[in-house]
């Protein structure tokens, strides 16, 4: 009832906004939305690409007032690591409120799509556009509080880990809006609180940035106006005195933006600078300066932790007086990109730090990277102790500073004697040669620690020490385990046995399992749980183990010894860098097993007596039983039979395998790809265009129709590899539209990112062709591989696209103008990247490192199969096709019939089929379905007729069957449908929920199928919601489970996942009403075919 006037009241407000629009066109004057907030309008708009704030997610979410009130007001909300702000609309600068994280308690969610954020002195009230939408908002907003949970520094309610350098502060009268705030200048800002006590409360308006400020006298004589480039804020004082106080204040706020900013302009000049040597963050504020690398505040709080002789961490903008010329030109003579040619040239991507990430890894990662030198690339001289400090009496002479740093880190004295008497040290030499960069660096060295190679034993496989363990479970550990969840013990790993004891002096073993009993064991991502670091071990038993603790080294330490002592010999290479490792039931294993490691998308399968590295975005094939969950993963090097098992270990591999098998919504890397290394996606869009459109006039220029876009797109996204878009179904328009829109929707694009698109429209620019060749050249190596292959595709497509304009008029200028925008993100107003477009095609060859007289080969033959066919029917793929059984309106025998089923054979199209083969004739008033039927279950599912048939027939168990018979329901159904408006149906029912056989137990329930939802409340109408589903997510079957002696033989059977609602109907009318709004629902009103 309570969302229903809601509603009512949203559909109000909608209505008194349109009234007002014209109304508020003549308006000057903006009316305030109530005393909470403060209206801060822009008279002109920043280019947002210019904004240096991290922001961690941005987005719209409707809020509350906050004195009551249940209509929602739409604000734009942007969430960094400091401040939740609001804004009026997307492109103000201003926030009407700005909420300090560190005054927040905690984020919670509340109902559908609503979250409260909890601060010391208010709860402010959201709601999102999806539940999917809110759960992210939450995710992020935890995350960052649970960062600021582990600092250990003074705090504050508003400002960052009580950094407070309050300058000056004070009550001033704001003119526009006219109200009193709280004014107070803060190292280069100036914010507002609207009063004293809302900023101990961690609460603000806003905050203005003094760098392009600029502060004069107001009309009167106690007035101020300061002006920023997109509004200016007039100010009111008591006295003229107190005027004079503030103007110099914020004069001096100026000025110290402008002198802080000035050298971080001038080193972020070097595009590498702009970010955080170690984890990207960026427009990093400091710098180690001996080892050369900018840094974010959090990486320069590791940095500190090694101690001034490793790191000497400096501010760009508070230690101004370190910054000479000479340091300064260091730092853009190698910046953050050179400096990491030496000490990051080795870092696995599995290995790399993000900006997110938690304290312990930030320290575990710059310790390795700098002091242990993990990743660093070892001069050639390495070893060789008089040769490298002979080089580095060289390198001082010279301006390779890049040499200089490589040689002091990887052992070379930096007080060698050089054998000159009158200059006897390097740093003599160098201000001898008058290189005083080198001599800066050199000095800045002076002190610092020696690198000294670090030994590790690979070879352990014992371990003991502290873990904290939660208690074991027979079902997988899916909900969060909070620190209280965990108790500490002393674990031991060692001749074949893992055990663990209350502490190190109990000699009474709380419990243990041999090493060969371990199945399983599983490396959770950080934060998960309680602790930052845990992993689980599987038992032979099906019991789960969770373990844990904060030092990331130790829980590393711990999963290498495991892994070692559990895995096989041949996989000892991948012990301590996989996602999931251990042994699983395989039909092509050694006795029917195999042994598997899991590391980002590779999998390492171990049957005999090799190891086969499995690429799981480039499966042909990845199909799952939803009855008996077994899984079949098809490679190029054959089909991988995973049985199922009901143990909790086989779950978790086939969410992990799923996952990392490639997904639509994400970069072109982590897309389902071919064997070659491109989306498939791509690849089946450019083989239908090749095969069915390269004649076409106008290909790619003219669009296909929306929804079938759409719908295409959609199913690319949920499967790629089922997908194989029909001429019967598609038109080539249609393909090619695809095309476009998934190259230029795909995350960061085939360029990989804004800033490498600017990269290669600037390299337009270049006037001498070969010059501009080669700068192309260099780009195309920078991509990542699947972005490369990418873009080799889809031009060498074009290439032969343009090849035959004058069948299809696509010129190359035609196509340069088309794919610019889809390629390069833009409008496409712009003529730059319509020209990158023509080069790449017009230069493939050179560019790309393609034989000319092999690509000519292959457009001739292209043009001589084209030319053959073009009167006729165009080629055709010939799909792969299985023999499948069926049985025609009863599984008995002689009603089985052997039909040819091909991959893309739809349900409509067998039943076709079947009644041709048995020269059965449909009346007019007759339908007939297809079913998958459940023998064991009694209950029986209506298949959709776009469904396609192999992906259900491989789903089915050995007590399952597809049947085709009479549909009795259908024109019921149709019927009831033409006469209902809206899609929702609310009643009681007798409902069991079936967890077992045994299950037999009816209860009334109250259910509701309302918009895309389906509820199932407690009890009779109004009773608390108890579960809830997408109707789209459910599977519905009929039948009459005698076994479980239902109240009445009208049944509905709803799947969730694993979980079953079997719904008993008073009559037959009610289930095909029902039934009725379900389908409606899940076809979105396509239910059935129209003749």
């Amino acid at each position: 009832m309570a969302l229903k006037q809601e509603d009512l009241l949203r559909d109000m407000q909608k209505c008194f906004n349109n009234l007002k629009v014209e109304e508020d066109k003549k308006e000057t004057v903006i009316p305030r939305e109530r005393e909470d907030s403060i209206d801060i309008r822009c008279t002109d708009f920043p280019d947002f690409s210019e904004d240096f704030r991290q922001i961690v997610k941005a987005g719209w979410l409707e809020k509350t007032p906050p004195k009551g009130g249940k209509i929602y007001q739409r604000r734009w909300v942007q969430l960094d690591s400091e401040y939740m702000r609001y804004f009026q609309s997307i492109k103000e600068v201003y926030s009407k409120r700005m909420v300090s994280l560190g005054s927040v308690d905690k984020a919670v969610n509340v109902g559908d799509m609503r979250f409260e954020l909890h601060s010391q002195s208010r709860t402010f009230f959201f709601r999102a556009e999806s539940t999917q939408e809110r759960n992210d908002w939450v995710c992020c907003i935890e995350k960052i509080l649970s960062d600021r949970k582990h600092s250990l520094e003074p705090r504050n309610l508003f400002f960052k880990n009580g950094s407070v350098n309050i300058c000056f502060e004070g009550y001033m009268e704001m003119l526009s809006p006219r109200t009193k705030v709280y004014t107070l200048i803060s190292k280069d800002k100036l914010f507002l609180f609207r009063s004293h006590e809302e900023y101990f409360q961690g609460v603000g308006i806003t905050d203005i940035d003094m760098r392009m400020a600029n502060v004069r006298n107001g009309e009167s004589k106690r007035s101020l106006t300061l002006t920023t480039p997109y509004r200016a804020f007039s100010f009111m004082v008591d006295s003229e005195s107190e005027k004079q106080r503030w103007s110099e204040a914020l004069n001096e706020c100026v000025s110290r933006a402008l002198s802080c900013d000035g050298l971080c302009e001038s080193i972020w000049r070097v595009p590498s600078n702009r970010l955080c040597a170690d984890c990207s963050s960026s427009m990093p504020e400091w710098a180690s300066v001996n080892l050369c690398v900018l840094l974010c505040e959090k990486c320069a709080g590791a940095h500190r932790s090694l101690g001034q002789n490793v790191s000497k961490v400096r501010s760009l903008k508070l230690d101004e007086r370190v910054w000479t010329d000479d340091l300064i030109r260091v730092f853009l003579l190698l910046g953050n990109g050179k400096a990491n040619q030496f000490w990051g040239a080795n870092i696995p991507p599995s290995e790399s730090l993000c900006s997110s990430a938690q304290s312990e890894q930030r320290l575990e990662h710059i310790t390795a990277k700098y002091k242990d030198g993990k990743y660093r690339k070892y001069h050639t001289l390495y070893g060789q102790q008089e040769a490298l400090n002979s080089a580095l009496c060289s390198a001082v002479q010279s301006g390779d500073l890049l040499e200089t740093l490589s040689l002091l880190n990887c052992g070379a004295d930096i007080n060698c004697n050089t054998g000159i008497p009158e200059f006897p040290t390097p740093l003599s030499l160098a201000k001898r040669s008058g290189q005083t960069v080198q001599a800066e660096l050199l000095m800045l060295n002076l002190n610092s620690e020696s690198f000294t190679p670090v030994d590790k034993d690979a070879s352990i496989r014992s371990q003991s020490g502290y873990l904290f363990k939660t208690a074991s479970s027979a079902k997988p550990i899916t909900e969060h385990k909070s620190k209280a969840d965990f108790s500490q013990r002393w674990c031991c790993l060692g001749d074949g046995m893992f055990s663990y004891f209350k502490s190190e002096q109990s000699h009474h073993k709380c419990g243990g399992m041999k090493t060969s009993e371990i199945v399983c064991l599983s490396v959770n991502s950080p934060g998960k749980h309680g602790y930052e670091h845990t992993f689980e071990l599987y038992s032979e038993e099906g019991r789960v183990y969770l373990f844990g603790s904060d030092e990331g080294s130790i829980v590393k330490n711990w999963i290498q010894a495991i892994a070692m002592a559990v895995l096989p010999p041949a996989l000892f290479d991948v012990c301590g860098t996989c996602d999931r490792l251990g042994r699983l039931r395989c039909t092509e294993g050694n006795h029917g097993i195999g042994w598997f490691c899991l590391s980002g998308f590779k999998l390492q399968v171990l049957l005999e007596d090799n190891v086969q590295i499995i690429d799981l975005r480039k499966l042909l094939t990845l199909n799952l039983s939803d009855s008996a969950g077994s899984m079949v993963l098809v490679w190029r090097g054959g089909p991988l039979h995973l049985l199922a098992d009901r143990r909790p270990h086989f779950v978790g591999w086939q969410t992990f395998i799923q996952q990392r098998s490639g997904s639509g919504d994400q970069p072109l890397s982590q897309q389902q790809l071919t064997d070659l290394g491109v989306p498939v996606t791509v690849d089946r869009c450019l083989d239908h265009v090749t095969r069915y459109g390269l004649m076409s006039s106008g290909i790619y220029r003219k669009s296909g129709i929306n929804s079938h876009v759409t719908k295409l797109l959609e199913r690319f996204q949920i499967d790629a590899r089922s997908v194989t878009p029909l001429e019967s179904d598609y038109s080539v328009d249609d393909v090619a539209h695809t095309l476009k829109r998934f190259l230029r929707e795909v995350k960061d694009g085939v360029f990989n990112g804004q800033e490498n698109n600017d990269s290669w429209l600037k390299a337009a620019g270049l006037k001498d062709m070969t010059e501009k060749i080669n700068r192309y050249q260099i780009l195309l190596s920078n991509l990542p591989d699947v972005n490369r292959e990418t873009l080799k595709a889809l031009i060498h497509h074009l290439v032969c696209v343009q090849h035959l304009s004058d069948e299809n008029q696509m010129t190359i200028r035609n196509l340069g103008i088309v794919f610019s925008p889809t390629l390069f993100h833009t409008d496409g107003t712009g003529a730059t990247g319509s020209q990158v477009v023509e080069e790449l095609i017009q230069n493939y060859c050179s560019i790309f490192n393609v034989s000319e007289s092999d690509l000519q080969r292959q457009l001739n033959m292209t043009s001589v199969i084209l030319n053959k066919h073009k009167s006729q029917r165009p080629l055709s793929r010939t799909p792969s096709s299985t023999i499948c059984a069926v049985y025609l309106e009863k599984k008995a025998e002689g009603a089985e019939v052997l039909v040819q089923v091909t991959a893309d054979m739809t349900v409509v199209k067998l039943v076709s089929v079947v009644l041709e083969l048995k020269g059965i004739q449909q009346a007019n008033e007759e339908s007939w379905s297809c079913y998958e039927v459940l023998e064991k279950e009694d209950m029986e599912r209506t298949l959709h007729y776009q469904e396609r048939v192999l992906p259900i027939y491989f789903s089915l168990s050995c007590h399952s069957h597809l049947l085709i018979k009479r549909n009795q329901y259908i024109i019921s159904i149709t019927r009831y449908l033409e006469n209902i408006e809206n899609l929702c149906k609310s009643g009681p029912f007798r409902v069991c929920e079936v967890k077992s056989e045994s299950s037999k137990t009816f209860h009334s329930r109250h259910c509701e199928l309302s918009g895309t939802t389906f509820r199932l409340h407690k009890d009779l109408q109004g009773s608390q919601c108890e579960r809830e589903y997408p109707v789209k997510e459910l599977k519905l079957y009929h039948g009459c489970r005698s076994k479980m002696h239902p109240p009445t033989p009208w049944g509905l059977i709803l799947i969730h996942d694993k979980q079953q609602w079997y719904l008993c109907c008073e009559n037959e009318d009610e289930l095909t009403e029902w039934t009725a709004m379900f389908y409606s629902i899940q076809y979105n009103g396509d239910i059935w075919p129209s003749w």
